[in-house]
């Protein structure tokens, strides 16, 4: 059993500061009760329109430095923020701490509350990177979907009303088109961020997941529990 003042990391790349305030809160909110976070910031930048999977690969050995750092500052877990699960594979090696994916874990999560997932994400290249990973992930059976709301993530914050829209307009062809029984979305930037997953879940009439928290408290949960990767699957690297 880890002590419970001990923090769960949450590794954030560069984005303005604005963008990294509604962030860092939206992290706070989902939390877990009594656990606090600390935020480990890297030099790169996934804050773009035509993200590709190029643009990831640079990004996760900086996520797998910053898991060093945050274990040395006495952080019980890591989780990456982004639905990418950026370094996360990589982080595992170099650490003795939990290090979660919201991408993965909140799929796997949310596939205990329903059998057909379709997943929502921003545009056409994340729709792309996501049908690559839900197979790396083994989770390619639980989604029947993968649906862009054709929304820019630097253009999101501008006018929250026009995602809502198009969020539960396409929540809504997934339902009769997918025959989907869950929403998952995908990219943190339309939920927790800027909107409730409670609210589209009211308003869709299924359930809508929020990654973020659901990865806190499963991360939360291991770091209490003890438990942490397997030296079989991430043999132990030095960094």
């Amino acid at each position: 059993m880890t002590d419970r003042t001990a923090p769960i990391a949450v590794v954030l790349a560069q984005y303005p500061d604005d963008e990294r305030d509604r962030r860092q809160a939206a992290v706070r909110a989902a939390a877990p009760s009594g656990r606090e976070v600390m935020f480990v910031e890297i030099e790169g930048s996934v804050y773009r329109k035509g993200l590709t999977n190029y643009h990831r690969s640079l990004v996760a050995p900086l996520v797998a430095d910053a898991a060093v750092r945050a274990e040395r500052a006495g952080a019980c877990a890591v989780v990456p923020y982004g639905t990418l699960d950026l370094g996360i594979e990589e982080a595992r090696h170099a650490v003795d701490i939990p290090v979660m994916g919201p991408g993965r874990t909140g799929t796997n999560i949310s596939a205990s509350v329903g059998s057909r997932l379709t997943v929502l994400c921003y545009d056409e290249p994340h729709v792309i990177m996501f049908r690559q990973l839900v197979r790396s992930w083994n989770v390619a059976h639980h989604i029947v979907g993968i649906r862009s709301v054709d929304v820019p993530i630097t253009e999101m914050a501008r006018d929250v009303e026009h995602l809502r829209r198009r969020f539960v307009e396409t929540a809504h062809r997934a339902l009769v088109e997918d025959g989907a029984d869950v929403i998952l979305p995908l990219g943190m930037t339309m939920v927790p961020v800027l909107m409730s997953a409670r609210s589209l879940a009211d308003e869709i009439g299924v359930p809508v997941t929020d990654p973020l928290a659901l990865t806190l408290h499963a991360a939360d949960a291991l770091a209490s529990i003890g438990f942490t990767n397997s030296r079989v699957a991430y043999p132990r690297v030095e960094l």
